[in-house]
């Protein structure tokens, strides 16, 4: 008998623990809030920054591109190779371009005979004149030749400059101080002139000062109308955590653009590093932050502290009720300026309140 009685006991003991810990609950009338979930409304500096997204640039970059075709004979530079003005970078092959000079040679030396020869016919043609033995226009038919072979010298003389010129192309010089960044040329390939430098279009090589780099970044119409000349910004990378680097806008956009592909205008920004580390490289992308404004001595939540709720903006206040007890209640605020992480309130709870984040989730656990 006793051991069928030891069930039944149990079964008595499970209910009579249970009730307590509802009855328990009942009391309290709200669960325990959880003081990670509670900001105090502080007075302090208020930033308001403009953020978009960038990619780092050098200031200055140049494509170097062939202006005559030919075979490369010569690369004599890599990526990463520091350049000078005037440098030789690369040699095509100069064999049917010294033809050219040499057939533009003669071809002025024969315009020089030539005119040399027309100079005698004229002046033996006015001593003829003179003595009678030849008619007035044979001697303008002279001029008129003479004239004619002064043209074929000059032009000739321009033929033997742009052949030279061709063949001073060959020898493809950097025309900046800078690194290679980028090659794109082997040598034994043909280049042709012009835009399409290569076989696939690329640049032969791609120079590029790194000793000044800059963040190109686009923005909206809205935010635009916030940048201002020498505005202060702020750049972190996730390539580069944990980092940080000051710049300085330096170009702001006079008018919209819509970039290819896009259906949006956009204006660009460009900001200049103040200093750089050699960690940084041109190509990564960074998150810009632009300093616009400083609001002094506001009342100031994060952003996850306020709700919106049918056109009005509303806090969760935390309410001593006395005896240890607490509970919530739902509070219209005005708000007024924000960055990313808080939101100005400038009339509906007072410093030192505490409410919850994230009043929008907490609502289903609280009463308000």
């Amino acid at each position: 008998m006793k051991k069928k009685r030891w069930p039944w006991l149990v079964g008595v003991a499970v209910l009579v623990v249970t009730a307590g810990g509802l009855a328990r609950r009942g009391a309290g009338g709200t669960k325990e809030i959880d003081s990670s979930l509670v900001v105090s409304v502080k007075r302090g500096e208020l930033a308001i920054d403009v953020i978009e997204t960038g990619k780092v640039q050098p200031r200055e970059k140049v494509e170097i591109k062939s202006k005559v075709p030919g075979q490369a004979l010569q690369v004599l530079v890599d990526a990463g190779a520091r350049v000078k003005e005037g440098e030789l970078l690369i040699k095509l092959d100069p064999t049917d371009y010294r033809r050219d000079v040499a057939k533009c040679d003669a071809d002025v030396a024969q315009a020089k005979n030539a005119l040399e020869f027309a100079q005698l016919s004229l002046d033996r043609r006015k001593r003829g004149l003179e003595a009678r033995g030849v008619s007035q226009a044979d001697v303008d038919f002279a001029i008129n030749d003479l004239k004619s072979k002064q043209v074929a010298v000059r032009t000739a003389d321009v033929a033997l400059g742009a052949a030279q010129d061709r063949l001073r192309y060959t020898q493809i010089t950097s025309p900046m101080n800078g690194t290679v960044i980028e090659r794109g040329i082997q040598p034994g390939e043909v280049v042709t002139p012009g835009v399409q430098a290569t076989f696939e279009g690329k640049a032969l090589l791609t120079v590029a000062d790194l000793s000044t780099l800059v963040v190109k970044a686009d923005l909206n119409q809205i935010d635009i109308a916030k940048v201002a000349m020498g505005q202060k910004v702020t750049l972190t990378l996730d390539a580069l955590p944990g980092k940080t680097y000051e710049a300085t806008v330096t170009k702001v956009a006079p008018a919209s653009i819509l970039p290819k592909g896009k259906d949006v205008d956009v204006f660009p920004v460009e900001a200049t590093l103040i200093k750089s580390d050699g960690l940084i490289k041109p190509g990564m992308t960074t998150d810009v932050r632009v300093h616009v404004d400083k609001k002094q001595s506001v009342l100031a939540l994060p952003i996850e502290a306020v709700v919106k709720d049918g056109g009005k903006s509303y806090v969760t206040r935390i309410v001593e009720s006395g005896k240890g007890s607490q509970h919530t209640e739902k509070i219209e605020v005005q708000v007024g300026a924000r960055n990313d992480r808080e939101i100005e309130i400038s009339a509906g709870i007072a410093e030192g309140d505490r409410v919850l984040i994230k009043p929008n989730a907490a609502q289903n656990e609280y009463k308000l």
